[in-house]
């Protein structure tokens, strides 16, 4: 009806209809206004399980879901390192310039993007990750120089509407090879040979966690995977460590406590419980060609054989953002 105003609707109603849409529907009713937008509902959510981006394919297997974009073909030569609230962090190395990079946002669910500050560190083998938590728009980009080109390695930290980024001198000189961030205000960087950092952003301090070198361990390409407290390190031989951070060292994990982990140019470790409990003690891949298991027998439910053949054809997974849709406005203007 013209005329009326949609964003006064009462919360609980705006509630009940967007808990009977689907996942996309979801986003696309939330956009419809700004208050509706960054209000945070009681809504049940669909799952915890990440999408997956594959060639011009957004895809979510439970479902058996795929949504076609045109713009996804176009961030396909961008590298993904990290995603969080249906954001992915990209990077672009200039080809004019291969020494520099650059780095934006951007959301497959709303196809919108946040340019980040023009960089001045090497694009070479940099790690970056990032912070998004949906109850709050204030968002921080994590980046670290991949290898080492000086006496003291550089963190770079910036969020959406600066102008350039801050820097932050470390003595460390060994080679990165990932990075992820805690949920805590700390990200973690892990080295190349087993070495981890730690960065509280709060405090504005880098830490050594352990600096012991484990031998038997390829931490080459190695990949960082914080959820619910825990810091999870794994390979592309499948071998999985768990850092005990009462003791400060790696430790085998040989038991994933019934939860999925989702490898590729971004990670996840996500509970496998109700209809995904056949998925537990898993471990998908992207473009590994292999599926690992850890304690329970494959599955031969149509729901595991969808995972599987997301994660053959896809490259990185993206988490959905279950809760608020914040958008590139929201972010900018926030206080």
């Amino acid at each position: 009806m013209r005329g009326v105003d949609w964003s006064n609707l009462p919360l609980d109603i705006v509630e009940r209809i967007i808990g009977h849409l689907g996942s996309l529907d979801r986003i696309n009713m939330k956009a419809v206004c700004k208050a509706w937008s960054v209000s945070t509902p009681h809504i049940p959510t669909i799952d915890n399980f990440p999408w997956a981006l594959s060639g011009d394919r957004l895809i979510y297997p439970p479902l058996q879901k795929q949504f076609r974009g045109e713009e996804f073909q176009k961030i396909r030569e961008a590298r993904a390192h990290a995603s969080s609230h249906g954001w992915v962090l990209y990077e672009v190395v200039e080809h004019e310039a291969p020494d520099f990079a650059s780095f934006f946002l951007y959301s497959p669910f709303t196809s919108e993007v946040i340019k980040l500050p023009e960089s001045n560190f090497m694009g070479d083998d940099v790690v970056a990750t990032f912070s998004l938590d949906a109850t709050s728009p204030k968002c921080v980009i994590f980046g670290l120089s991949g290898r080492i080109r000086r006496r003291n390695t550089r963190i770079y930290i910036c969020s959406p509407g600066d102008n350039a980024w801050k820097t932050y001198e470390i003595s460390i000189r060994k080679n990165v090879e990932h990075a992820a961030y805690a949920g805590d205000g700390v990200f973690y960087c892990v080295f190349s040979e087993g070495e981890l950092g730690a960065f509280n952003l709060r405090l504005k301090e880098w830490s050594m966690l352990t600096s012991e070198e484990l031998e038997d361990f390829n931490f080459r390409k190695a990949k960082l995977i914080a959820s619910d407290g825990d810091l999870r390190l794994t390979n592309s031989q499948y071998q999985i460590l768990k850092f005990d951070f009462s003791e400060k060292r790696w430790v085998e994990d040989l038991n994933l406590n019934n939860r999925v982990l989702f490898i590729g140019g971004t990670c996840f470790s996500c509970p496998a419980v109700g209809e995904t409990s056949q998925l537990a003690n898993h471990v998908f891949l992207c473009d590994w060609q292999r599926v690992r298991c850890y304690g329970t027998k494959y599955s031969d439910s149509l729901q595991y054989q969808n995972w599987l053949w997301t994660a053959l054809r896809s490259w990185i997974w993206i988490e959905f953002p279950s809760g608020v849709i914040w958008r590139a406005n929201d972010l900018m203007t926030a206080p």
